[in-house]
C-alpha cells in the first residue's frame, strides 16, 4: 500500500507499507539512484515475520519530490526521516543501503532513541574506499539525452565497470528509471545530488558521519558485502571504534548494490539481527 509522508521542507515523500500496523516498524532506504522498489522483496519477507516494513523514496528519488531549495545535505535528510517517524508515532528500525545507510546513521545519531530503535547499515561506513566510490560514480553516469532503453543503460554501466552485462540487468534497472515523451530513459533521481555543496561525499561527508557516529547508542548492524568495492577492513575497523556495540555480518558473494532491485539479498541478515535484538 502506497503512503505519502511530508518531509522536513513540506515536500511529499512516497512510501510503500507492508505487514501489520502493530508490528515493529522498519524503515528501508535505498542507495543513491535506488527507489523504494529496490527493497520490495526484502520488505515482503520482513512483513511475513510480523514486522511493519516501510520502503521510502528519499528526497529527490523515485516519486518523492525533489528538494524545494535543492538541498540534499545530511541534516535535511535527517529532518525528513524524523518527520516520517513522527507520522508513524513510534521509534523505528532504520535500515539503509549505501547512501541510505549513511542517512540512517546520521538520523540515529542526531535524534537518538526517540527516533531509532536500532540501526542497520548495508555496505555503508563513513570512510569508504575512494577508488570504489569512483567506480560507483562512473557506473551511475547521467548521460545527457538519456538511454535508448534500460538494457542500453545496463550495457553502459557494465562497460564503465569493465564487466559483462549480468543477465536481467536491464529489467532490474527499469524501476529506477523513467521514460520521457520521446521514448528516452533517464534515472529516476535528481542529478543535483552530485553538487559538492551538499557535503555528502568523501571528505566533508565522511567527517560529518564520523563526528555523529559516537552518539549512536542503539543496537547497530553493518551488513558488509564480501565483494564490496567501497567498504574495506580499514573502514569497518574505524567504525567499530566509533560504535562499540557494532555487529558485523559479511554477506557472502555480495557486491555493493549500485542501481538495481537486489536488496533482498540482505533480508536474512537483517531478520537475524532483529531476532537477536528482540525487535
Amino acid at each position: 500500500m502506497t503512503e505519502w509522508f511530508t518531509g522536513g521542507d513540506g515536500q511529499r515523500l512516497a512510501a510503500d507499507l507492508f505487514g501489520p500496523d502493530e508490528g515493529i516498524p522498519v524503515l528501508l532506504i535505498g542507495g543513491m539512484g535506488q527507489t523504494r522498489h529496490s527493497w520490495r522483496r526484502a520488505a515482503q519477507r520482513i512483513a511475513g515475520r510480523g514486522r511493519r516494513a516501510i520502503t521510502l523514496d528519499f528526497r529527490g528519488h523515485g516519486e518523492s519530490d525533489r528538494a524545494p531549495d535543492g538541498d540534499y545535505s545530511y541534516p535535511r535528510q535527517v529532518a525528513d526521516v524524523a518527520e516520517v517517524v513522527r507520522a508513524v508515532g513510534r521509534p523505528m528500525v532504520l535500515a539503509g543501503n549505501s547512501l541510505g545507510g549513511k542517512i540512517c546513521l546520521a538520523a540515529a545519531a542526531q535524534k537518538g532513541m526517540d527516533l531509532a530503535a536500532a540501526l542497520v547499515m548495508v555496505d555503508a561506513v563513513p570512510r569508504s574506499r575512494p577508488q570504489g566510490i569512483s567506480t560507483v560514480a562512473g557506473s551511475m553516469q547521467m548521460q545527457i539525452g538519456g538511454f535508448a532503453s534500460p538494457d542500453d543503460a545496463a550495457e553502459k554501466i557494465a562497460a564503465a565497470r569493465g564487466e559483462a552485462v549480468a543477465p536481467g540487468a536491464g529489467d532490474r534497472l527499469r524501476r529506477n528509471m523513467r521514460q520521457d515523451d520521446a521514448g528516452r530513459w533517464h534515472w529516476h533521481w535528481d542529478g543535483n545530488y552530485r553538487d559538492p555543496r551538499h557535503r555528502i561525499g568523501m571528505g566533508a561527508g565522511s567527517d560529518y558521519l564520523e563526528a555523529m557516529a559516537p552518539q549512536i547508542k542503539v543496537p547497530t548492524l553493518l551488513a558488509w558485502c564480501e565483494l564490496s568495492e567501497v567498504v574495506d577492513a580499514e573502514g569497518v575497523a574505524a567504525l567499530r571504534t566509533l560504535i562499540p556495540q557494532l555487529q558485523v555480518e559479511v554477506i557472502a558473494g555480495a557486491r555493493h548494490m549500485i542501481v538495481g532491485d537486489q536488496n533482498d539479498v540482505f533480508a536474512d541478515s537483517l531478520l537475524r539481527f532483529l531476532d537477536r535484538t528482540g525487535l
